[in-house]
């Protein structure tokens, strides 16, 4: 399979969106200053990354998209071919969830290899990465915090919020404001 029918058997088949409003998914989502681009990104009460490795592609990108992943993601999966398999499990941290999708007879088939566990690797400074400087601007002065800051370069902002706000409160503030734009890369369900 190639990664076009892999991400779509992902999104119609294992990325519960049935009548749930609250879950949202972009492919191709840029993080860290466009450093990577996640696969799918899915956004329900946590965000999570899903990165494709078919047959057809190659691992070379995959060590800098875990160090990427790792600053952003609270849970991450891979979803891979049998000829990566074996690698894939030597490469990515243990905390990552394992996947393998299989036809036979036209049925589709999830093998969970691992199970993905919550990421404790996240870093303030890569969620702020994720929002634009009017949504930074908008949540400082939700918080009185707005003064001064809307002539600062966006990396000075994403530095202020990654030291003034924890990490859960930072990844809620961004969850909350991707949730808000509007046909930005978003997948039909």
């Amino acid at each position: 399979m190639k990664a076009n029918e892999i991400r779509y058997l992902l999104q119609k088949h294992y990325i519960n969106t049935k009548n749930d409003n609250s879950i949202h998914i972009w492919k191709e989502l840029q993080i860290c200053n466009g450093r990577s681009s996640v696969d799918l990104a899915v956004l329900s009460n946590s965000l999570n990354a899903f990165e494709i490795k078919s047959d057809c592609d190659t691992l070379t990108r995959l060590p800098r998209q875990i160090e990427s992943y790792n600053r952003v993601f609270d849970y991450i999966i891979i979803v891979t071919g049998e000829a990566h398999l074996k690698k894939v499990k030597n490469i990515v941290p243990a905390f990552w969830g394992i996947w393998t999708l299989t036809i036979v007879d036209g049925k589709i088939t999830r093998n969970v290899i691992r199970k993905e566990d919550k990421n404790t690797e996240k870093d303030a400074f890569s969620i702020a990465q994720l929002l634009w400087k009017e949504e930074i601007l908008d949540l400082l002065k939700r918080h009185s915090l707005h003064k001064g800051m809307s002539t600062k370069r966006k990396w000075l902002l994403w530095e202020f919020l990654a030291n003034k706000f924890s990490i859960s409160e930072l990844t809620e503030e961004v969850k909350f404001y991707l949730t808000k734009r509007e046909n930005w890369k978003i997948i039909d369900k």
